[in-house]
């Protein structure tokens, strides 16, 4: 699969292997890798910015993810990873995706960010 395919996979994946609230509007997921392991964990949003923390069940996912990570590596110019990237899925179908290149903390989550985070990551557009 090239980059776009696995991209759409990984989306869809994400979809079958999280729990979200019902009524979700919006899907944010963090994906990081750390010498060649991804992990992956996100917030689901409804429409009135309610939210529950989220991970992927199955490895699925995570396999894509580094897959992505390989193929966009392997596409890149300078050959150049990136270290973390910011998915966004909308129960409309929309998604969005942006990659961190110089930061991995970037959208790491932690208890001293969590309201900021969670502030950041509603606002968001998918």
């Amino acid at each position: 699969m090239n980059q776009d395919e696995l991209l759409v996979a990984l989306c869809k994946t994400l979809l079958a292997e999280t729990e979200r609230q019902p009524g979700w509007s919006k899907l944010i997921m963090v994906g990081e890798m750390d010498g060649g392991s991804a992990g992956m964990a996100g917030y689901s949003f409804d429409l009135s910015g309610q939210w529950k923390a989220t991970s992927p069940r199955g490895g699925e996912s995570l396999d894509l993810l580094e897959q992505l990570h390989e193929a966009m590596t392997a596409a890149s110019p300078t050959g150049r990873p990136w270290l973390a990237c910011l998915l966004r899925i909308g129960s409309n179908g929309e998604v969005g995706a942006d990659f961190e290149y110089d930061d991995a903390e970037r959208w790491a989550i932690n208890p001293r960010n969590l309201a900021q985070r969670i502030a950041e990551f509603a606002a968001m557009p998918v």
